[in-house]
């Protein structure tokens, strides 16, 4: 691009015309997690070990230089306990400046000992080790990456969980049936294109001995368990690459019990593809892409999703989405092709020969003439204010009608992609960033659609975004999963939204340490 000051119109024809193709990114999106620490162990009867801390997770983010090597460094966890202490602390992971601490071993090890009852300060803590003096003291974490590990006074049976990236461990109990600490929760993230938790703490052990048989502690989301009731057992280890605790021991004879190992951590950068790929890698990595692509349908499949609730339109309520099809028939299965809802008797929206009609309960609520138009990304509205159903086609409404009764869905639940029916009226071609809100009317008269991804808005109840990775996936607060109906559907790069602008995402995982040069 030639140097100069440019106004924001000049700026995105320079980007349509494709003449930032080869511009260095500026800035990059990270997650950095480290290793998550090792499992208290166990060796006599006055053991009850705590669980590893998790990995500190940092994410945000940084702006890069171009051309100078930048180093990432994917940490180890830590070795749980063998018995005779606690369990390590994991390695910190590094991108550039910016350096996740390892998470802290748990404690362990009692034997009337303060020593080895300490859970070791990390990115999380690591969950105390539990006896019946109380000695036992909880792993510190730090600020912004990791909580404290569980530690609860002092118990003689149940050890506590240590810290996870999200929530501080949980504390053990003392009761007939001891219980061990759970782990600190981690936290999601959808960085690589699959939302995925990282850096939950591990969970805490048990004493057995003289008493019922306990249950170790569950570990969060990445964290390994403690050992299970009954008897000796070794914690569970850690999730590898997503900086998990290790799981304490279980103790129940005079036999050394090893901790569970923390989980290795993760570097994980993303940035919108109108920059180009960096010009050096190494290490161990995985390149791949990300961001709101379709899903596509090739004429004989649908998305469902199971359930009535989130669907049953009583009030206000808004349906959207983009598609984009071949052709607005569907004569091999002998249906009108439907863009959401299912059939007859309940509420859907077809589209046969480029004409929309929202049907309810057997009946047109409302429809349009022949507007569509095949192989072009279109936005569709159906939206109820009051007791007007307007039908709006790229935000201009083409069909009204009115109606204040509630729209069933019916029992099958939701289809996306077709008219229902066990696939019949299936459409042929791409659809992306469908939306319900049920509750809001989003539009009340001729609009604009956006440009950009759509969100969960308050009374979201379905917003399948299509991003690779997830393509199914619904993210609104139901979180609703997609069911067996998605035979037939794959994921798309073709999107409604313009190439790169951070809808579309180069994305680079490293599981071993290495170098990137941008």
């Amino acid at each position: 691009m030639p140097t100069g000051i440019f106004n924001l119109k000049q700026q995105i024809q320079e980007i349509a015309q494709g003449a930032w193709s080869g511009q260095k990114t500026p800035a990059v999106e990270y997650l950095v997690v480290a290793g998550g620490g090792g499992g208290g162990g166990s060796f006599s009867n006055q053991d009850t070990p705590g669980g590893g801390g998790a990995g500190g997770l940092l994410q945000g983010v940084t702006l890069v230089t171009p051309g100078s090597p930048i180093t990432v460094t994917v940490g180890s966890g830590g070795a749980g306990a063998n018995g005779a202490g606690n369990g390590g602390n994991g390695c910190n992971s590094i991108f550039g400046n910016i350096k996740a601490i390892g998470g802290g071993g748990g404690g362990g090890y009692g034997n009337g000992s303060s020593t080895y009852l300490l859970g070791q300060p990390g990115g999380s803590g690591g969950g105390g080790g539990g006896y019946n003096s109380g000695n036992g003291v909880a792993g510190q974490g730090v600020a912004g990456q990791g909580n404290i590990g569980g530690y609860g006074g002092s118990i003689s049976y149940g050890g506590n969980g240590g810290g996870g990236a999200g929530t501080s461990g949980l504390s053990g109990t003392s009761a007939s049936t001891p219980i061990g600490g759970n782990g600190g929760a981690g936290i999601a993230s959808a960085i690589s294109g699959t939302i995925t938790a990282y850096a939950g703490g591990g969970g805490g052990g048990v004493n057995n001995v003289s008493v019922s048989a306990g249950v170790g502690g569950s570990g969060g989301a990445g964290g390994g368990g403690g050992s299970p009731s009954g008897s000796s057992g070794n914690g569970s280890n850690g999730t590898a690459n997503t900086g998990g605790g290790g799981g304490a021991s279980s103790f129940s004879s005079s036999s050394y019990v090893a901790g569970g190992s923390g989980g290795s951590g993760v570097v994980i950068i993303s940035y919108p593809d109108i920059y180009s790929a960096p010009s050096a890698l190494t290490g161990t990595y995985t390149a791949s892409t990300s961001g709101s692509g379709s899903f596509y349908n090739a004429g004989a499949g649908a998305l469902g999703f199971s359930g009535t609730t989130p669907y049953n339109l009583s009030g206000n309520f808004t349906i959207e989405g983009w598609y984009n099809l071949a052709n607005f028939s569907n004569a091999a299965a002998g249906g009108n092709p439907g863009l959401i809802g299912y059939g007859t008797g309940n509420w859907v929206l077809v589209i046969p020969g480029g004409a929309y009609y929202f049907y309810a309960g057997g009946s047109v609520i409302a429809s349009s003439s022949a507007v569509a138009s095949a192989n072009t990304w279109t936005h569709f509205a159906v939206v109820r204010s009051g007791s007007t159903v307007t039908i709006y086609h790229n935000g201009s409404s083409v069909g009204t009608g009115t109606s204040s009764a509630t729209f069933s869905i019916g029992s099958n639940g939701l289809t996306v992609g077709a008219n229902g029916n066990s696939g019949i009226g299936s459409i042929t071609g791409y659809m992306s960033n469908v939306r319900i809100v049920n509750g809001t009317a989003v539009y009340t008269s001729n609009f604009t659609p956006l440009t950009s991804p759509l969100t969960a808005i308050t009374n979201t109840s379905l917003l399948v975004s299509a991003v690779s990775g997830a393509y199914t996936a619904d993210s609104s607060s139901y979180g609703t999963p997609a069911n067996s109906n998605t035979l037939g559907i794959s994921w798309n790069q073709l999107s409604p939204f313009a190439t790169g602008l951070g809808y579309k995402n180069r994305v680079y995982t490293w599981t071993g340490s290495g170098t990137v040069t941008f």
